[in-house]
């Protein structure tokens, strides 16, 4: 006897979920089945903006891929030697867009060093003529920065996706025997889907007709909870609770969570990125520093990141 369609064969969308909750399934082959989705549901949005984190962007990426670096040069020795800028351009020059496609993000993730990028060689000549006393004898200026961010821009990416297929799952878009009736691609066309707006860090999806507001993100209760994890985060690294590479991550980030708190305009998406790459190298490697005093405000920055992005 031959299987009738459906017999047997998983549904799409609850597998996508299934998929985009296991650790042991990677981004860029969730990324894949997504496309699947996205393809047979006519998604073209969808489409779009999976195949540039596979392929890697051409142009101005979501706000999730900006990321904020720490600037340096190199010595006569090619060692590391701070570089002094002047304040007011400082968090221009330190933010930095990653362009490159999930799979090679997932290796820089992997790498488990600090890494860095150089700047085009006019913005490199641009630079060491700004350049202040202090810098040393420095010969090139680069950013650097953690593989943890890069690490918290993949898992934004897989987020996004969760939310989209717990989205269609809600609405009783299945996919069963791996294909879509036309109904429930008619429901999935009434809906506005908005994947790769810089304005935002989360998949907004409104029906036809509706509009939609973005609340300012950042607020007084907002820059507590940084502040909060500011001081806690510096306690426990001033106390010595850990060492090596894993303090040094959480250094930097500490460094990239200050700078935002001093900034007259403080980027959200920066210091949202931030606390769940804390929250990530914390849970993996210094569980005790995150249960005992940053994880509290963690958790309130991030909560307060989702409600302002939905409200």
């Amino acid at each position: 006897m031959h299987a009738t369609k459906g017999e047997n064969m998983p549904a799409l969308v609850p597998e996508l979920v299934d998929m985009a909750s296991s650790p042991a399934v990677s981004t860029a082959n969730l990324l894949r089945r997504a496309l699947v989705v996205a393809r047979r549901l006519a998604v073209p949005e969808l489409v779009c903006w999976i195949n540039s984190e596979l392929n890697g962007y051409d142009g101005e990426v979501p706000d999730y891929r900006v990321i904020s670096g720490h600037l340096f040069a190199e010595d006569l020795y090619r060692k590391s030697v701070p570089f002094m800028v002047p304040p007011e351009i400082a968090d221009m020059l330190t933010n930095m867009k990653l362009y490159e496609s999930i799979p090679e993000l997932i290796q820089f993730s992997q790498s488990g060093q600090m890494l860095r990028r150089y700047f085009p060689p006019d913005g490199e000549q641009l630079l060491m003529c700004m350049m202040q006393e202090g810098s040393g004898y420095a010969t090139r200026p680069f950013l650097k920065f953690s593989c943890i961010q890069v690490t918290g821009v993949i898992e934004r990416v897989r987020s996004r996706i969760l939310d989209w297929a717990l989205d269609l799952e809600g609405r009783g878009i299945i996919g069963e025997g791996m294909s879509f009736t036309q109904q429930e691609k008619q429901a999935v066309q009434e809906q506005h889907f908005h994947f790769v707006n810089v304005s935002g860090s989360q998949i907004q999806i409104s029906s036809n007709g509706s509009t939609q507001t973005q609340a300012n993100p950042t607020t007084g209760t907002d820059l507590d909870a940084l502040r909060g994890l500011i001081e806690a985060l510096g306690a426990a690294l001033d106390r010595g609770a850990v060492q090596g590479d894993v303090a040094d991550e959480l250094r930097a980030e500490l460094a990239t969570l200050k700078a935002q708190a001093t900034s007259p305009k403080p980027k959200w998406e920066i210091i949202k990125a931030t606390a769940l790459s804390i929250k990530t190298v914390a849970e993996g490697a210094a569980g005790s520093i995150l249960g005992e005093l940053a994880k509290p405000h963690v958790q309130t920055l991030l909560a307060l990141a989702a409600g302002a992005i939905k409200g």
